[in-house]
């Protein structure tokens, strides 16, 4: 049983615990075509994960989850078995044959959240630096990507403290997973491609025009945020940070 028909059970409950609100809908390709959510990885425990699903119940939406999360069997397998695909670690990995790519050109909807991490609650709704691979799949793909937005979910599942490692991408919470029934937004803003984001990317773009048009890209999503809170920006990767939260 895949994530999809999961889902039939566990939309209802999660709909009506998060109380969640969806805007700018109509910017969804219509079913049967594909498009690659870009998100903001806010909240613990896949609470946004579960929102977005639940927020379209006539698509199955495939997650792009870290690669790190592939080299451990038991969490791979899992992932596996609800449709989920992998990250390439860098951008020269990416190519036509690439199953991300393969999947998209299928006509899949698909959610890569390229900060790569979810954040603690200190570091709630700050946008750290975008990774350019979801650039490089959208175009090799011929597919659009649509910049969206989660709101409220970093203060209903929070990670309050725990330490985060260099290069995985999750922090160990030293707490009990937590979901509060606090209400959930999710905003899907106007599709894009690569020439909209990076208008002077050379006809066979480079590894620079990816990340010129992912800088681009995460003002679209901090647009969306900032019409619900406070968003701040951190030109990091995420997951270069260690320490203890």
């Amino acid at each position: 049983m895949d994530l999809y028909s999961y889902s039939r059970f566990i939309n209802p409950l999660v709909k009506r615990y998060a109380r969640l609100n969806i805007e700018g809908k109509e910017n969804l390709p219509e079913p049967g075509k594909s498009f690659l959510i870009a998100c903001n990885h806010s909240g613990g425990m896949w609470w946004d994960a579960l929102c977005l699903v639940t927020s379209m119940p006539e698509r199955q939406l495939h997650f792009i989850a870290h690669h790190w999360d592939g080299t451990i069997k038991p969490m791979r397998v899992m992932l596996e078995s609800v449709g989920s695909y992998f990250l390439a670690p860098t951008l020269d990995e990416i190519n036509e044959n690439d199953p991300v790519v393969v999947g998209l050109k299928q006509g899949k909807a698909m959610c890569q959240f390229p900060e790569e991490s979810y954040h603690t609650f200190r570091n709630r709704y700050t946008l750290y630096q975008f990774s350019g691979q979801v650039i490089k799949y959208s175009h090799l793909a011929n597919t659009p990507i649509i910049p969206t937005a989660v709101i409220g979910a970093e203060e209903a599942a929070p990670t309050f403290w725990g330490p985060k490692i260099k290069g995985i991408p999750w922090h160990i919470p030293m707490h009990p997973p937590i979901y509060l029934p606090l209400p959930i937004t999710i905003e899907f803003g106007e599709p894009c491609t690569l020439a909209d984001l990076a208008p002077k990317a050379s006809s066979i773009p480079s590894n620079v025009d990816y990340q010129v048009a992912a800088r681009q890209l995460r003002e679209k999503v901090r647009g969306l945020l900032i019409k619900y809170r406070n968003c701040k920006i951190k030109d990091i990767p995420y997951n270069d940070q260690q320490g203890w939260w």
